[in-house]
């Protein structure tokens, strides 16, 4: 009998200490950027019809700051170099992840482009004559391009609850 009941209690302890190791590893690293090598085009893709890298562009253990009323995110200057070496963002779509479920989708975009977009998206500065992208040493979600303000039947997507969530949760928002 005490053998069933130690045994009970072992089985209990082993579930309770994996809960609370899924519960760490869901906060951690779960709030992330991925980019598509597909750029942007006009023919209305939905979220889920975009193909992206397997790798993201940016995880919440690579961000020190999210300010909730800008949308700008800081990083340290190791990763906004690995940024600016990747190159090659202009037109591309990036896709916001929480908890694995994607929540919209933006693209890069120079200062110096003149289509719209009316969801949201990150200037990046002038290009080099390569055609490679300068990335500033923070990136601001943008509501649309240009600064689309929407009405109020139009919902900023970027203020979804599960990123606010996410983020507060691993101690990066600004509010």
């Amino acid at each position: 009998m005490k053998i069933k009941i130690i045994g009970t209690i072992l089985g209990l302890l082993i579930i309770f200490c994996c809960d609370i190791e899924n519960d760490k590893s869901e906060i951690n690293g779960e709030f992330s950027i991925y980019i598509s090598d597909s750029t942007y085009n006009y023919e209305g893709l939905t979220l889920e019809e975009i193909q992206i890298n397997e790798t993201p562009f940016l995880t919440i253990d690579e961000i020190t700051s999210y300010n909730w009323n800008t949308h700008e995110i800081k990083y340290p200057k190791s990763v906004w170099e690995e940024i600016k070496e990747r190159g090659n963002l202009l037109h591309k779509y990036f896709i916001v992840v929480v908890n694995g479920e994607r929540i919209y989708w933006g693209i890069f975009m120079d200062d110096l482009d003149s289509g719209g977009c009316q969801n949201p998206v990150i200037k990046l500065l002038w290009r080099y004559p390569d055609g490679k992208n300068t990335t500033p040493e923070s990136l601001k979600i943008n509501r649309a391009y240009i600064e689309y303000l929407g009405s109020e039947d139009d919902p900023d997507i970027r203020e979804d609850t599960r990123i606010y969530d996410i983020l507060s949760e691993c101690g990066r928002l600004i509010k």
